[in-house]
């Protein structure tokens, strides 16, 4: 929602913050952006409400009011970075006009916390690619962080009496990463502060709660779980399978984890298991097992592949010629080291071979330096002649003659100048047959190239060695665009990924009426789907290109449990042609469907409009391959 002019606060000052708009759900309450004045100026805050007459009955509200009121009040002895501040906790009238909160019947539970500039990790994560170390090193640099946060507060030492505290519904949704690369939990508001504590209400985020979670129970080994389920999604960008067993054979599939022998991917995967007392206690600890896999097989990778370049970046790294020739053993006494140096009549090209002298190569054990791949190679032709190797040194060259050598040049003169003049009439002649026929068109080009022989050359072209990808920029030329063959995917999607979650996606404009964020359907909460923003006027779209490379679109489309309003038209269509999919969907009665998409180049997603529209939700959108 977007708020037009709500306030909430504490009976003796119901109109203390100002509601600016929802940003999210934890548990059964709702997430607010909303803003304090202090000293004549606005301060942000975020604030979580959980009203008794528009969430929950006000039996259940009565029963967990006392929790609630004590679990925020210990949230306020922690402190560190890493862990969202709480401001203060109370329980008031509900959300309302300024100055209507006698009007309204009913109470309200809300907890107010720092607001924390920046992304949370789902989009933190979408930003990235993994393709270089500095952004894999990132990934180990949060993920560290919330080790350490996570093994602090189940350590006890979070709270004066030892209590552990406990976050209860650990997801991407809810760690906020800032500009500076702090990773901060936050919505601790329903966490569970006792080790087994138990509850009637189950709220989770799927995919990263723990088997036991199902039963209510909360426990540092849940968090433990979630943990793990979130390292999953940062190294693979993909969402976490639902079950253990799936879990532990995803993250084993990655190839930095497959390499690993038994043992190591055994230690690594037991955080998934299903008996919380089996889950590693150090968090810690086993990232350092994590860290040693990603970067000890990144490493080898990149040290297997120096012996393969160096051979086409030995002719770049000759030694420097020393100042004087070598010594030849064998030279005869008669003969004068210095003379081939002292006649000034040797050609340039004399050194191109040098007596036989064993050159320096670097054993394989030593660091290479490798150049980027446009220099990893010298073209033919260039760049100093390989080493001669021969028995006995070289003779020394006859005296030159003048009157020869002043011939020669003459005529090399002459001949160049002769094919200078050949080139201009060329390019003259060229150019007056452009002028005569008009503009040239693509395929006329293409023709006259094919039909005109290439000029003989006694030198090959030289063409750099490995060729650059075409999607990359050289310091030659400008960036060329990415073409339909042997190229990333216009979605992002690397080839070899099986499935990817739609709303990670860049749009082929933008998201036109939708936003992105978790919602709630007949009870079920999702982490991540297309929200609709209602408009009276105008369709919600977006579009996707596909890139004729999935086979199917599956998807959960309803209306979001918080709405208004309880219906709305869902439609699915795929090269302008009629919908794939087009269905009324209504408040409690979410429609799980399949759609072939094999062959689409471009995928539409719209709801109609409306102004009696519910909040429609498309939730864990999936494409597969």
């Amino acid at each position: 929602m977007t708020s037009q002019n709500l306030h909430i606060g504490p009976d003796s000052a119901a109109d203390r913050y100002r509601l600016l708009r929802s940003i999210g759900r934890g548990g059964e309450a709702v997430l607010y952006l909303a803003e304090i004045e202090l000293a004549g100026g606005a301060e942000p805050v975020v604030v979580k409400v959980l009203d008794s007459k528009t969430t929950i009955t006000p039996d259940v509200f009565e029963r967990i009011s006392q929790k609630w009121n004590e679990q925020a009040e210990l949230l306020r002895f922690v402190h560190r970075p890493g862990v969202v501040g709480v401001r203060e906790h109370f329980e008031g009238p509900p959300i309302h006009r300024p100055g209507e909160s006698g009007t309204l019947s009913g109470r309200a539970l809300v907890l107010v916390m720092n607001h924390v500039d920046g992304l949370d990790l789902r989009d933190w994560r979408a930003e990235r690619t993994l393709a270089t170390a500095a952004e894999r090193r990132e990934v180990m640099r949060t993920l560290e962080q919330l080790a350490d946060v996570l093994d602090w507060l189940h350590s006890g030492k979070a709270t004066p009496s030892g209590r552990q505290v406990i976050h209860g519904d650990l997801s991407p949704g809810n760690v906020m990463v800032d500009a500076y690369g702090q990773a901060t939990l936050v919505d601790f508001g329903l966490s569970k502060l006792t080790a087994d504590h138990q509850t009637a209400e189950v709220w989770f985020t799927p995919g990263y709660a723990a088997p036991e979670v199902f039963d209510g129970k909360r426990t540092p080994g849940a968090d433990r779980y979630a943990f793990g389920a979130i390292a999953y999604f940062l190294l693979s960008g993909e969402s976490p399978p639902a079950t253990p067993e799936l879990l532990a054979q995803a993250l084993t599939g990655l190839p930095q984890i497959a390499v690993l022998d038994a043992e190591q991917r055994a230690r690594i995967t037991s955080i998934y298991a299903s008996d919380p007392l089996k889950r590693p206690v150090n968090l810690a600890g086993w990232m350092k097992d994590v860290r040693h896999a990603v970067v000890s097989t990144t490493t080898s990778t990149s040290q297997r592949a120096v012996p393969v370049a160096a051979p086409a970046q030995a002719p770049a790294q000759v030694p420097p010629k020393p100042a004087a020739p070598p010594q030849p053993s064998a030279a005869p006494p008669s003969a004068p080291p210095a003379a081939p140096l002292a006649a000034p009549a040797v050609p340039a090209a004399a050194p191109a071979a040098p007596p036989a002298q064993p050159v320096y190569a670097p054993p394989p054990t030593e660091p290479v330096y490798t150049p980027p791949p446009v220099q990893a190679s010298v073209p033919e032709g260039y760049g100093p002649a390989p080493a001669v190797s021969r028995t006995e040194p070289l003779p020394a060259p006859p005296p030159p003659r003048k009157k020869r050598r002043t011939g020669l040049v003459l005529g090399a003169v002459l001949a160049v100048l002769v094919v200078a003049a050949g080139a201009v009439v060329g390019v003259k002649l060229l150019g007056d047959k452009k002028d005569a026929d008009g503009a040239n068109t693509a395929s006329g080009g293409d023709k006259a190239a094919a039909s005109s022989p290439a000029p003989e050359s006694p030198t090959p072209t030289p063409s750099p060695s490995p060729t650059p990808s075409p999607s990359k920029s050289t310091s030659d030329g400008p960036t060329t665009q990415p073409t339909a063959t042997g190229s990333q995917p216009p979605s992002g999607v690397a080839p070899g990924v099986k499935a990817a979650d739609l709303t990670v996606m860049a749009p082929v404009k933008d998201l036109g009426g939708f936003k992105v964020g978790p919602a709630k359907i007949n009870t079920k909460q999702y982490g991540a789907a297309f929200i609709q923003e209602r408009s009276c006027d105008f369709d919600a779209y977006t579009e996707f290109d596909l890139n004729r490379e999935w086979k199917s679109l599956e998807f959960t489309a309803g209306i979001d449990d918080g709405s208004q309003n309880e219906k709305g038209r869902v439609s699915i269509s795929l090269d302008g042609q009629p919908a794939a999919f087009s269905e009324l969907v209504e408040l409690g009665k979410p429609i799980t469907h399949t759609v072939d998409v094999s062959g689409a180049l471009r995928l539409r997603v719209k709801v109609d409009k409306g102004c009696d529209n519910g909040t429609v939700v498309i939730a864990a959108p999936q494409l597969k391959r």
